[in-house]
Formats: structure tokens, C-alpha cells, sequence
């Protein structure tokens, strides 16, 4: 993000809302043809109903394809993609989002459910409110979701550490500081922690979070086209030419044009048609 981007949208108090953004609950007819092949017998409401949920909602990948493109093709206060458009391109061409439009239909799916839920923005380590979340409430306690970051097993929030493991050496770490009342995300791997970002688990209206997200299309990563998706045990990431495939015993980490491509049309199942209208886009932007 811009510097001056991260002062102004440094503060709820000081910004202005120029997006009336809608409670995305209000998407009952595209969440419902979403969730039509979704099947959960047990108990609901419960946990493993949330995080059943999130299961199910990780079909969507993270991409930024779709939001390039829409970026070029619209003006400003109509470049956001919101549940009917994430809907309709996820049953067109298997496309999913990035960060904030994944929350903002991830939270109109929990709260048409009958969830408590909020967006929570977050601080990249490279700048500040660039990153989005959601928190769901139940029985007390609030729990992190993140769809941009492939956090679909809920993590508690409750002021203190805790970890979540993937297998017996990997998973995720959740480290609370008091004296600034503010957590951050770690994965781990064999001992070596890797910070991802900072958050303050607070209430933010969805006319702030609107604002957010329009700054978003400033930030560098709309720069460089981004994949990524679970799949099994395995996580795939793709960024232009280097893709890495991360599973619970290995990591693996290569540069190459062709595979990344042969990855985005075998394991994403993106046409390439999009692939090339998104590097296209890219290419004139930096003429």
C-alpha cells in the first residue's frame, strides 16, 4: 500500500465512507446456490459446524485474476467483487477472490447461518490494514477464519498463545501481547515460526471495511499474478513463474512458466484465456 494510503486509512475516526457497503447476509439467494451441494448432519449451530463450513467454502481458491480483470474493466465503485459475482465466476470458470471479497461472502454465508460475525483487518508485514479475516462468535468465544491465508480450522481468540497443528511438526501459531492487546499469526515448520501478520480483534462496520478493500487495488500484490488453494494435505501456491507446493513431510519450490501454467489450468482449472487476459492487463500497466 501507498504510505499515504496506510495514514489515511489508519483510523476508523478519520476516514470517510465512501462505499455504503451492504451487510452481505442481504446475498441470501447466491450464498443459498452456493451452499446447494453442501451436507452437514451433525449439530448446528456447534464448532465443527463453523468449521465444516469453511471446509466446504475452501473450494473457493485464493486468485487475483478475477480482480484484475475487474479492475480494468470497471470504475472505481464498481470494481468490488461481491457474493453474486463470486458465485457466478466460481460456476463459469472456477474462479474465487482475494482476501477481502473471500471474507465478505464468507461472513454473509456464517451470518445467514445464524452466526454472530465480523471482517477483521490485518498488518502484513510490509505495510498496515492490507490484509482481511473473519471472526465468528459462538458460546462465548470468538474465533479467527481466514479464507485468504487457507485458515479454515477455527482458531480461538481468547488473549492468550495457542497453536493449531497440521501434523506433528507444521502448523499455525497464534501469539497474544498484552501490553498492546494485539495478536499475530505465525506458521511453523520443524521449530522455525514465520510471522504472516497483526491484528487487534476489534468491531469494524462494513462501510470501513468497504474502504479497506477499495484500497486494496493500490497495493503491490496487484502487481504480480497469485494463486493459491488446498488441496488434501497440500497447500499450492503460485506466484507468476514460481510455484510452490507445500504438504505436511516437504516443500517443494520451483521457477517456471510452464508448469505454473500447466498448474493453473490442471489444479485450479482457470481457463487460460483468463490467465492471458490478466497478464495482458498487467503487461499495459506497465508501459
Amino acid at each position: 500500500m501507498h504510505k499515504d494510503l496506510a495514514l489515511t486509512f489508519n483510523s476508523q475516526d478519520r476516514t470517510t465512507i465512501n462505499n455504503p457497503l451492504l451487510d452481505p447476509s442481504r446475498y441470501e439467494h447466491d450464498v443459498l446456490f452456493f451452499l446447494k451441494e453442501f451436507k452437514f448432519d451433525g449439530e448446528r449451530p456447534s464448532l465443527h459446524h463453523i468449521a465444516s463450513v469453511s471446509r466446504y467454502f475452501s473450494r473457493l481458491p485464493y486468485e487475483n485474476i478475477s480482480k484484475i480483470i475487474k479492475n480494468a474493466e470497471s470504475t472505481q465503485n464498481q470494481r468490488l467483487r461481491l457474493p453474486d459475482e463470486l458465485t457466478y465466476d466460481h460456476f463459469a470458470w472456477q474462479a474465487g477472490g482475494t482476501c477481502f471479497s473471500l471474507t465478505y461472502f464468507l461472513c454473509g454465508i456464517y451470518g445467514l447461518l445464524g452466526y454472530k460475525v465480523q471482517p477483521l483487518i490485518c498488518h502484513l508485514n510490509w505495510a498496515e490494514n492490507t490484509h482481511s479475516a473473519v471472526v465468528v462468535q459462538f458460546a462465548g468465544t470468538r474465533y479467527l477464519v481466514d479464507p485468504g491465508y487457507m485458515i479454515f480450522k477455527p482458531l480461538p481468540l481468547r488473549k492468550v498463545n495457542a497453536e493449531s497443528f497440521i501434523s506433528a511438526d507444521t502448523g499455525i501459531s497464534l501469539k497474544f501481547d498484552p501490553q498492546i492487546n494485539e495478536y499475530a499469526l505465525y506458521t511453523f515448520r520443524k521449530g522455525q515460526f514465520v510471522r504472516r501478520y497483526r491484528f487487534i480483534d476489534q468491531d469494524l462496520s462494513w462501510g470501513h471495511f468497504a474502504n479497506y478493500w477499495e484500497a486494496s487495488f493500490n497495493m503491490s500484490g496487484m502487481d504480480a499474478l497469485t494463486l493459491a488453494r488446498i488441496e488434501g494435505d497440500e497447500m499450492l501456491y503460485i506466484q507468476g513463474d514460481f510455484v510452490k507446493v507445500t504438504s505436511p513431510d516437504i516443500i517443494e519450490k520451483v521457477r517456471e512458466q510452464n508448469l505454473a501454467e500447466k498448474m493453473i489450468r490442471d489444479r485450479f482449472r482457470i481457463p487460460l484465456e483468463k490467465l492471458d487476459q490478466a497478464r495482458h492487463i498487467l503487461t499495459q500497466k506497465q508501459l
